[in-house]
């Protein structure tokens, strides 16, 4: 049977580069998130699309989560925040969601993760 998902990456970002944005004027924060809430929230995202178990593992390892990620991780600085972003304009099939570092209240870096 074919498996319709890539092989789990071993290190390296979860996400491509032309999903990374730095200083985005078009987002909105909506929750700022622990490490864990958003290993928590990852998993609730990605749930629909029924992931394998090696997909669902990167999500709940916590470490590996940070090395996924690591565009927002490396960055962070005391004080710095992980928040749930969004699109500031949204519609019926157009928008989109994902992660974002914030100090001194500004996004600095955002990871979209999603597209509605």
């Amino acid at each position: 049977m074919h498996d319709p998902f890539p092989a789990v990456p071993p290190e390296g970002d979860f996400y491509p580069a032309t999903s990374i944005h730095r200083d985005p004027e078009d987002i909105v924060l909506v929750r700022e998130l622990t490490l864990q809430q958003l290993s928590d929230w990852m998993l609730r995202q990605y749930e629909i699309f029924r992931l394998p178990e090696r997909y669902l593992k990167l999500f709940r390892d916590l470490d590996r989560l940070k090395s996924g990620l690591s565009p927002i991780f490396k960055e962070m600085r005391a004080g710095d925040t992980i928040w749930v972003a969004e699109s500031r304009l949204r519609a019926s099939l157009w928008g989109h969601e994902g992660i974002a570092l914030v100090r001194d209240s500004r996004p600095v870096v955002y990871i979209r993760m999603r597209n509605f």
